[in-house]
């Protein structure tokens, strides 16, 4: 009996430091890979790591990496992000690029080892430097959101296998946590949405 109270008492202590430990990472606003073979758990992660950072958890943004798979410039995504490059126009259907949108909340990105190179080069450009330039401002802006990648796999496991490059995984896999754990490690397996979601387009 003595035994099984203090196992209790050491999960308990290490479901709070969990708990402690995903609310650090979700306001440190470091990106963060979340690897799972479902989809809908992919989103119900990030949906609690978006939610724990404060109690206003700021706006929402999701990008459907899938939609990038001929983006062989990657102008479509850079005119997406919000002129993350410099040189390209605003999305017409938002006013503004989704890392202006998304402002202290966060960026969901999902399939994302579907993009092309040359978009998976400009998101790694940008988040690298974290900065991006809209068009029309001189001056570059800080990305302020959390940015959250969705990939079927570790993005190391897809470096392994030539399926991405190597710096893209530096970059936003350093940080990889399967989707599964974190909802566990919070004790729900059906999180509320707190949110609709939208799943960018490039036109």
């Amino acid at each position: 009996m003595s035994n099984n109270i203090t196992g209790l008492a050491e999960w308990k202590t290490d479901s709070t430091q969990l708990r402690s430990s995903y609310r650090r990472l979700a306001t440190s606003r470091l990106p963060v890979n979340l690897h799972s073979a479902t989809a809908h758990l992919q989103r119900k992660a990030a949906t609690l790591l978006h939610g724990m950072a404060d109690d206003s958890a700021g706006s929402w943004q999701e990008l459907d990496g899938g939609q990038f798979a001929d983006d062989e410039r990657g102008d479509n995504l850079s005119l997406l992000l919000g002129g993350a490059l410099g040189g390209v126009a605003f999305t017409p259907s938002l006013g503004r690029g989704l890392l202006a949108s998304a402002g202290m909340g966060s960026l969901f990105i999902t399939h994302l080892e579907r993009l092309t190179p040359a978009a998976r080069n400009v998101l790694c450009r940008t988040v690298e430097t974290g900065r991006y330039t809209p068009v029309g401002d001189p001056y570059p802006r800080a990305i302020n959101c959390r940015i959250i990648v969705a990939t079927t796999r570790p993005l190391s496991a897809l470096a392994d296998d030539f399926l991405i490059e190597w710096r893209l995984a530096d970059v936003l896999g350093h940080i990889s946590l399967r989707a599964e754990s974190i909802i566990n490690a919070l004790e729900t397996r059906d999180p509320p949405m707190q949110h609709s979601g939208r799943f960018a387009a490039a036109s």
